[in-house]
């Protein structure tokens, strides 16, 4: 169904899904931090449509009526077009300002190992996904340092203005204005 990508069949993770692909949008958007696509298809049509991304990797989904779609992780289209580039021999044609005003990093090494160790904590997540093995990790909670309580918070501040202030009160802080001075 999806077919090949530029980036190559190294950039390409299929998986078998249990549960509805909306279902497993909202459990990468809720537990993974992914945004949730709008089933567009950046790739042309029967390439896959977008259930989810993060940062520069997509979630394809061949359809969101299946109770079990079909998935592949894949770079997105500016990521697959550099990707495309290097591996054909075209990575001269960016310049490391290029680069960096794409991707964040200024040469081609930065930029292949951001972009392997996010396409792989992408493509662990949808596979915890799909396993419905994927849970929020809670925050770590606070230690207090001591028992006693902060005294600067805890202290009550006063109130120096408890007067209601009307634009009226500035009409008489000002004198009337009197003759300009400079003749006009």
């Amino acid at each position: 169904m999806f077919g090949l990508y530029p980036a190559g069949s190294n950039w390409v993770r299929h998986y078998n899904a249990t549960a509805s692909a909306r279902l497993l949008q909202q459990d990468l958007v809720k537990h993974a931090g992914f945004t949730a696509g709008i089933f567009h298809q950046p790739f042309g049509t029967a390439r896959g449509a977008v259930l989810a991304q993060r940062d520069s990797c997509l979630v394809l989904s061949d359809s969101t009526e299946t109770e079990s779609p079909e998935l592949v992780v894949v770079p997105d289209v500016e990521m697959q077009n550099l990707l495309w580039s290097f591996n054909s021999g075209y990575a001269n044609q960016w310049s490391g300002r290029e680069l960096k005003a794409l991707t964040g990093c200024d040469d081609w090494d930065r930029l292949l190992k951001q972009a392997t160790s996010q396409f792989a904590k992408v493509c662990d997540d949808v596979e915890k996904a799909v396993a419905g093995k994927l849970v929020q990790t809670p925050s770590p909670v606070p230690v207090p340092t001591s028992d006693r309580p902060d005294p600067v918070v805890s202290a009550s501040f006063h109130n120096d203005d408890d007067a209601p202030w009307l634009p009226s009160d500035y009409l008489f802080d000002s004198p009337v204005p009197e003759e300009s001075s400079c003749g006009l």
